[in-house]
């Protein structure tokens, strides 16, 4: 007898209710985001239903798949009774915290979409840092591990199931301590105002980026990492400062103190002067299409 299972039929019905709620205004988009939170569970349940096929046979399995999706389906309408909805406007976050026994401090950003802007300010005072964050979605989180001297800032994107968040990032960063800098993000624009920083390191991973780093005087060889499927970068630094650029790419644009290199695969320049240098910048760029421009003109 051909087997005909309830699952798939449970679950358009589940999808074409919780749509008509929408529609109707029964269901904000606040609580259909907070649904996100639940994709695992589609494994689960998807995982379990299959156990049941196995485990028994005819109407009883038919059931058992029936209770498996109803369960599920008010498991996740208890969680977001209980969660409420995931705020859908745009909001602000202001938070800053102070120096105390930092020399060292390593600031990571984390997001599945990022514009974000870093200064050097010798206005902060005793603060570390001052942050101003405008977001959509959930709330980003903020964390300073003194031990470590890991500044975290972090914004989920729900596993980008929702487009259209945003997490727009302006930092105030304090000249007194030595910094090392990380992104994570599934595409970032950046703007790193850095001349007046010590820069320990600069690590940007993103799927797509627009980045562009204005460098002040290094101390030793600084490392610069940038990866990414489609990378635009613009680095300056300070006239007379040693820096290296190796570029490994599908398709690479390189542009270094007037030189032009085009091609595919790497492409490499350095300065006159680097392989003797105690100090300088080592800038390496891996990305599926690369446009690298490096100069020592100041940002406009």
């Amino acid at each position: 007898m051909r087997y005909r299972s309830f699952f798939w039929p449970a679950i358009l019905i589940v999808f074409g209710v919780i749509a008509l709620g929408v529609n109707l205004g029964a269901i904000s988009s606040g609580r259909l985001y907070r649904l996100a939170d639940l994709w695992p569970l589609i494994l689960v349940v998807i995982g379990l239903v299959s156990i049941s096929r196995r485990a028994w046979q005819g109407a009883t399995r038919d059931l058992a798949a029936a209770l498996i999706v109803l369960l599920a389906v008010g498991g996740a309408a208890a969680y977001v009774a209980a969660r409420g909805p995931v705020p859908t406007g745009s909001e602000t976050l202001n938070t800053s915290d102070t120096v105390g026994s930092l020399d060292q401090a390593t600031l990571h950003v984390s997001a599945g979409a990022a514009t974000l802007r870093v200064d050097s300010s010798d206005a902060l005072g005793a603060d570390l840092y001052r942050a101003h964050i405008e977001y959509s979605g959930p709330k980003p989180t903020v964390s300073l591990d003194r031990g470590t001297g890991i500044l975290e800032i972090s914004h989920s994107d729900d596993f980008a199931l929702f487009a259209g968040r945003r997490f727009a990032l302006t930092l105030e960063v304090s000249p007194a301590v030595t910094w090392n800098i990380s992104v994570d993000a599934g595409s970032a624009n950046d703007t790193l105002n850095l001349s007046a920083l010590k820069v320990g390191s600069i690590k940007l991973s993103t799927g797509a980026s627009h980045d562009v780093i204005t460098l002040g005087t290094p101390a030793g060889i600084v490392p610069i990492s940038i990866v990414g499927g489609d990378v635009n970068l613009l680095v300056h630094r300070p006239a007379g400062t040693e820096a290296s650029v190796h570029v490994s790419a599908g398709a690479v644009n390189l542009s270094a103190d007037g030189t032009q290199y085009h091609g595919v695969g790497d492409e490499a320049w350095q300065s006159s002067g680097y392989d003797q240098a105690g100090n300088g910048y080592r800038v390496e760029v891996s990305g599926g299409a690369s446009t690298v421009t490096m100069d020592t003109s100041a940002a406009q």
